[in-house]
């Protein structure tokens, strides 16, 4: 029997350090700001009409209070994942960004942070996957999932799941933007996941042109 798995991920709300421009990998973590609030609440208008059978979550504390907000109302347990916590950046990680910007980029490129005592790449694309994959197969058929995680690990799926050549799941995963309360649509069927490159804004949100979409 055929198997079928949605998954709505959404990216955590604006937090402090998105806001004062510090760096904010899997090491570190700050409270959401008040002007992200509205945001998350039109990410849950948008997902209002979505069926949730499961609501997964980062352990990362900015992540759980975006999906407390974006799941409020609902009668729902809110799952903690490890593996869907973010990108590990190592010694930059609570760094600001001015006077680390260059060095922040030049690792960012490589996807690569291990040198300085982060993660590299390939071991943020492994957890990703195994995480969804535990995700999937705790599910049923027909299911939509809701994911709440983090910008970057978003990127390593985009690089896991997408459909596109090598080449531009690399481009996509270092150039797409991932605006904080932000939508995207990963899939599953019997056991193969596909996604959409590009994440969409709650206001932009049409779940079912993303749930037919394969590419």
């Amino acid at each position: 029997m055929s198997k079928r798995v949605v998954f709505y991920y959404v990216r955590h709300g604006e937090t402090q350090f998105n806001r004062d421009g510090v760096i904010q990998g899997g090491r570190v973590d700050s409270a959401l700001t008040d002007e992200t609030l509205p945001v998350l609440d039109r990410t849950r208008e948008a997902l209002r009409d979505i069926p949730l059978a499961a609501v997964w979550c980062s352990p990362l504390g900015r992540a759980q209070a975006s999906a407390e907000r974006v799941v409020a109302g609902r009668n729902i347990k809110i799952q903690t994942l490890d593996n869907l916590h973010e990108f590990d950046f190592g010694e930059l990680d609570g760094k600001p960004y001015k006077g680390h910007r260059l060095d922040f980029a030049r690792h960012f490129v490589k996807q690569d942070f291990s040198d300085i005592g982060g993660e590299s790449g390939e071991q943020v694309r492994g957890r990703a996957e195994r995480a969804f994959r535990k995700m999937y197969k705790a599910a049923r058929n027909g299911d939509a999932v809701l994911v709440v995680a983090h910008g970057a690990l978003l990127r390593s799926c985009v690089y896991e799941f997408s459909r596109v050549s090598a080449a531009s799941k690399k481009i996509a995963s270092l150039t797409m933007k991932v605006p904080n309360g932000s939508i995207s649509i990963i899939s599953c069927t019997d056991g193969e996941f596909t996604m959409r490159t590009m994440p969409q804004k709650p206001e932009d949100f049409c779940p079912f042109s993303w749930e037919t979409a394969e590419d």
